[in-house]
């Protein structure tokens, strides 16, 4: 190591050492919580204490306000107004749900294993049907034929190649807007359809992802359909068996991920009884934010891209950027996120595989550079690859175009928005968090008055 890393690295570390109010050690943590070290373990698994790589890589650090906040629990219940504050912290109890649950191993979707399913084959369309209805059917292998409305068509022809792969999300945002035009989104409410709505609006957004294929247009539902496939050929990809079962995996492991901000955005949606159209349209807006849903684009664009042979030269922009930017090190799955593992494994067996439809030199070469990158960050930074780097990886091994990382996140989460937004019905009550205003003194009710009622 040459003698500027180091004694940059030096700096850093003392940085670290020298602001007290923002990280900790484990043993400052242990000893402020009276816990022991498996106990620290299950609050980070759980997300009650965030959990960020000491410079030495072999350890961790802790965030003190989540310590603290944990602290104040365990001394006795807070005042009100604390409460109120705290329900709206990263990790802290909102709501309650039996859809999914965060565990050191991934999402699980009604107690059942999301990489489990995945893994198992299971399609993406049982997986939609487990998480809106909680009934779990193996054989649902294809949903019924609906057409596309023509308005809807209309619509995205108006884009004819005009879409490129950074506007791919506000597109598939604009999709429910389109789906609840001419009263569809009110008869969803007054029918019950969420179903059908669903489907309908799944495989329209499916079908934008040939906006970014060779066609450069809107792509329909072929008879027979199912998700995974409709993506890939709108895609421009040719089909194969194994291609099919990453692109299904894939989207069965996007499916949910409990109160991610995109999910809360669409709950708060459903409390005001908006259509399902116009809470996945909200949600898909709270996604497409610069920390969350661009990941993918920037992973394109600056992390996994040309050229392959360079990737050993980025090492810097991991250990600089890797969680803000790329999502490195998710702080719900401080060991590994066990989603990206399955998909870089997905990426790995595309890349060993022969025969028809196999992947070309290149990309096989591209693929194995990246897979060796990604491991060796985790072990000498201990930088874990989170969602959206397994997504971009696996992406580039199926051959897909840049943005249909992102296509296939909005879509696959689709299926959990939708699942919340018809739970958050049921409980039949408004979303609406208080502020806690902190500046300048009480307004008195002189402020109100006007010169003439004075």
């Amino acid at each position: 190591m040459s003698q500027t890393r180091q004694s940059r690295q030096t700096r850093q570390t003392r940085q670290t050492m020298t602001q007290p109010t923002d990280l900790m050690t484990r043993e400052e943590v242990l000893s402020m919580l009276a816990i022991k070290p498996a106990t620290l373990y299950a609050y980070v698994s759980r997300g009650l204490i965030r959990a960020r790589p000491h410079e030495d890589g072999r350890k961790s650090l802790y965030l003190r306000r989540d310590v603290e906040r944990l602290a104040t629990r365990k001394r006795g219940r807070a005042p009100t107004g604390a409460v109120a504050e705290s329900t709206m912290r990263f990790g802290d109890p909102v709501l309650h749900s039996a859809i999914t649950q965060i565990t050191p191993h991934g999402p699980r979707y009604r107690n059942r294993l999301a990489i489990d399913l995945a893994a198992g084959g299971a399609s993406f369309e049982s997986v939609v049907h487990l998480l809106m209805t909680g009934i779990w059917q193996d054989s649902i292998a294809e949903w019924p034929m609906q057409d596309t409305p023509p308005d809807v068509l209309r619509f995205l022809a108006t884009y004819n190649d005009e879409v490129a792969s950074a506007d791919i999300g506000n597109l598939l945002g604009m999709v429910p807007f389109a789906l609840a035009m001419h009263e569809r989104g009110a008869r969803e409410l007054a029918d019950g359809s969420a179903v059908q709505a669903a489907r309908m609006m799944l495989h329209c957004m499916a079908g934008c992802v040939g906006f970014l294929g060779p066609g450069r247009c809107f792509v329909a539902r072929g008879k027979g359909e199912n998700i995974a496939t409709h993506m890939l050929r709108a895609a421009g990809i040719a089909l194969t068996p194994m291609r099919l079962r990453a692109m299904n995996a894939a989207l069965v492991v996007l499916a949910d991920n409990e109160l991610a901000p995109a999910t809360f955005s669409a709950r708060v949606a459903a409390s005001t009884n908006a259509d399902l159209f116009g809470c996945v349209a909200a949600a898909i807006g709270s996604h497409i934010g610069f920390t969350t849903g661009t990941s993918t684009e920037k992973i394109e664009t600056l992390l996994l891209c040309e050229p392959y042979d360079a990737l050993d030269s980025r090492v810097d922009r991991v250990r600089e950027y890797g969680a803000s930017l790329f999502g490195f090190n998710h702080p719900l799955y401080p060991g590994g996120d066990a989603r990206a593992d399955l998909m870089m494994q997905c990426a790995a067996d595309l890349m060993a595989a022969t025969g028809k439809g196999a992947m070309d030199a290149a990309s096989r070469e591209n693929t194995r550079r990246t897979l060796a990158f990604l491991e060796r960050m985790r072990i000498e930074l201990n930088a874990h690859p989170g969602l959206a780097t397994g997504l971009v990886t696996l992406a580039r091994a199926l051959q897909l175009p840049d943005g249909v990382s992102t296509a296939m996140w909005i879509v696959g989460r689709s299926a959990g928005w939708v699942a919340h937004v018809t739970e958050q019905r049921t409980q039949a009550f408004m979303l609406r968090p208080r502020a806690k205003y902190g500046f300048g003194g009480p307004v008195s009710a002189e402020a109100f008055e006007t010169p003439a009622s004075r």
